[in-house]
């Protein structure tokens, strides 16, 4: 992501997480914005610009929630290094693998967090708890979210990586 992009997107998505979206809990779940906006710029860009807004932004949130520094880089850089990997004009040829991408990336993303709180951080955890009244309805939240933002951050993409066309 470029950075007249990247960095107010990320500074103000963490905000925004950090802040007003860490209220809004259906379920106990809440949306992961910032992870949804790094999973669709990793799509998006074959380059490695997903894994350095996934460490920054993980950085941010972690300062803007309270959580332990560095918690939610962990868990995103993995997704968005894999996620780098897809091609990207296969989301727009296809509805069923964004949202296949949205499920599988939220799960991990919910699974290494948990992971790195309990092992790291040494919090006790109830897992049954965490999946049936944190993790599933975040993901939920997280699939809603992801298409549309997928389908919104394309048009600055395209904009910021003209595709080079030859003659």
């Amino acid at each position: 992501m470029s950075l007249q992009l990247g960095i107010p997107l990320i500074v103000l998505a963490s905000i925004l997480q950090g802040a007003v979206l860490s209220q809004l809990r259906v379920f106990g779940g809440q949306p992961d914005l910032v992870m949804v906006i790094v999973l669709a710029w990793a799509v998006l860009d074959r380059a490695q610009e997903g894994i350095v807004w996934a460490f920054f932004g993980g950085l941010l949130l972690d300062l803007f929630s309270g959580t332990p520094l560095g918690v939610s880089s962990l868990a995103m850089m993995p997704l968005a290094f894999a996620a780098s990997f897809i091609e990207s004009r296969m989301y727009r040829e296809n509805f069923v693998i964004p949202v296949v991408l949205a499920i599988v990336g939220a799960l991990l993303y919910h699974i290494l967090y948990v992971l790195l709180m309990r092992f790291l951080v040494n919090i006790q955890i109830e897992w049954s708890v965490v999946w049936w009244y944190v993790t599933l309805p975040s993901v939920v939240f997280d699939i809603i979210l992801f298409v549309p933002t997928l389908r919104i951050l394309r048009y600055p993409y395209d904009w910021l990586h003209p595709r080079q066309v030859t003659v």
